[in-house]
């Protein structure tokens, strides 16, 4: 046991000192042209930094021009992450490499807001100097949420005897000293994070926390929203899927056998937050966060689930499914539901009578809602809850329907202008499947259309004046009259900062000046 410390001492030993050392990384840098107006003919120009490996993550400060890359590669066949990477700190203004250290990602992170880096490994969080990329202080708490306006980060409290507590703690970002502490159950994991005004957060975990982000203090309203010690053959049948953070902050819940995510969106109106979950769907006072109304559910009926509301009526859609670890399971029934928004009186609530198949997606159109399942789509009435039609689609036909797509997705029409999709024709709902198609469905559940893949655009950023909508690598850019303005070298990762375009692609990291495109328009 002693010889086990001692080794575990020297590793983080290493891990910490491996990080302290400098590499000889080197950034080519080529200007070059990266695209074209489509009105006056002239050239659009641009500056491509290259890295010695692909650029997993990237923060740029434009106050400093520090441009910090977090290198990661892929493994030989290409399809995984390395363990091992790099964090590059780059000057842009002056075109050199300011510092550079090693990253282990399993036990490694990298958080930057704006000029506050922070970097956890182990059990413990560090401030970096941005310039020197040396240590300026060290918590023993893993930091995973920084309030960049007031400058202090949060996390739970590292205790050597037992781990990770339920002791939250504000740091200040400045020196590492404690602000406040405050007890938060992280068992079941953090859903989401938001601000109902300046200095107060409310943290989804376990139910909905008010925190003045100065004082750590604030209400607690507690519910349920996981399972303990669960088994059975949902084990079995578990998928492996990715999971996509909601908001970066998410804390990763430990115990093999937790059922986590049995809880819904939050929605807000002025003076009321709403929540369901595994226990309950409930109504709760923003300011007291005392319970305004609640609506219980049987054991085991509720997991997962949206809620949304439209007028008078709040609805929820129970999705069926939950996760363990990274892994979906089928918990719970997939239902959906309505509730009066004043009172919480139950309209409606339909039990959708599927085994093992979880609700995927949902459309609204004209009073009526459209769930996908893998292979079936069913229509609801919104104002009863009664099923209206559904069909099934076999997966040897159609491959696996996932999900409706939504009007960011564009399509050209036939004069060649980019629209979107679902606008384009306001009587069909658009489905994405396995086999990279989109079916057109019409009000009967049947496909009018089908539209490949690689015949969609990605509308994924927009100013004042225009449209950024990108097919693969190239962007084009249209006006607000629809106009065809420019087309430029830049993917969907893309965004814009002032009058320059930046986009990262593998290698590179890519700034684009559009001052000449939008003084020209």
């Amino acid at each position: 046991m002693i010889m086990r410390k001692i080794l575990l001492g020297l590793s983080l030993l290493i891990t910490i000192t491996g990080f302290s050392q400098k590499n000889q990384i080197q950034v080519l840098t080529n200007e070059k042209v990266m695209g074209k107006s489509l009105v006056d003919s002239f050239v659009i120009k641009g500056v491509e930094y290259v890295f010695s490996d692909r650029i997993h993550e990237a923060f740029l400060d434009t106050t400093t021009g520090f441009l910090t890359a977090q290198l990661r590669g892929l493994s030989k066949n290409g399809k995984w992450l390395k363990n091992t990477g790099n964090i590059v700190q780059y000057d842009i203004k002056n075109q050199k490499v300011i510092w550079s250290k090693k990253i282990a990602y399993q036990s490694s992170s990298l958080q930057q807001f704006s000029k506050t880096m922070i970097y956890t490994v182990a059990n413990k969080s560090y401030c970096l100097d941005i310039n020197t990329g040396n240590e300026l202080w060290e918590v023993k708490n893993n930091i995973y949420f920084v309030d960049p306006i007031d400058n202090i980060g949060i996390g739970y409290k590292f205790k050597s005897s037992t781990g990770y507590s339920n002791e939250l703690e504000g740091i200040d970002l400045k020196n590492g000293n404690v602000l406040w502490k405050r007890d938060l159950n992280r068992e079941y994991g953090w859903n989401d994070v938001f601000y109902t005004n300046d200095s107060t957060m409310i943290v989804v975990a376990a139910g909905l926390h008010s925190i003045n982000i100065k004082t750590g203090k604030g209400w607690d309203y507690n519910t349920i929203t996981g399972k303990k010690d669960y088994t059975g053959t949902a084990v079995a049948n578990a998928v492996g899927v990715g999971l996509g953070l909601l908001t970066g902050t998410f804390v990763m819940s430990t115990g093999h056998n937790l059922v986590r995510d049995l809880v819904s969106n939050t929605i807000a109106d002025s003076s009321s937050i709403y929540l369901a979950s595994k226990e309950q769907l409930a109504k709760i006072d923003k300011q007291s966060g005392e319970t305004i109304w609640k609506f219980p559910f049987s054991n085991d009926l509720a997991s997962k689930s949206t809620i949304f509301m439209n007028d008078s009526v709040v609805f929820m859609i129970n999705k069926g499914m939950a996760f363990m670890g990274y892994r979906e399971l089928d918990f719970g029934k997939p239902f959906f539901a309505a509730f009066d928004r004043q009172t919480g009186k139950q309209i409606f609530l339909t039990l959708i009578n599927v085994k093992d198949d979880p609700i995927l997606s949902y459309q609204i159109q004209n009073g009526e809602i459209f769930l996908v399942f893998k292979n079936k789509i069913s229509k609801y009435s919104m104002e009863t809850g009664n099923l209206i039609t559904e069909k099934n689609f076999p997966k040897d036909n159609v491959g696996e329907l996932k999900y409706f797509v939504g009007n960011q997705v564009f399509i050209a029409n036939q004069n060649g202008d980019l629209m979107s999709l679902p606008q384009s024709d306001s009587t069909k709902v658009f489905v994405f499947t396995s086999q990279g198609k989109i079916f057109a469905i019409d009000s009967e559940l049947n496909i009018s259309k089908t539209v490949e893949y690689a015949d969609i655009s990605i509308y994924y950023l927009r100013t004042k004046d225009f449209k950024f909508i990108a097919k693969d690598k190239k962007t084009l850019v249209i006006n607000n009259t629809g106009q065809k303005i420019a087309e430029i070298d830049a993917s969907s990762n893309a965004f814009l900062i002032g009058n320059t375009l930046y986009d990262r692609q593998d290698k590179s990291f890519i700034t684009i000046d559009l001052n000449e495109l939008i003084k020209n328009e």
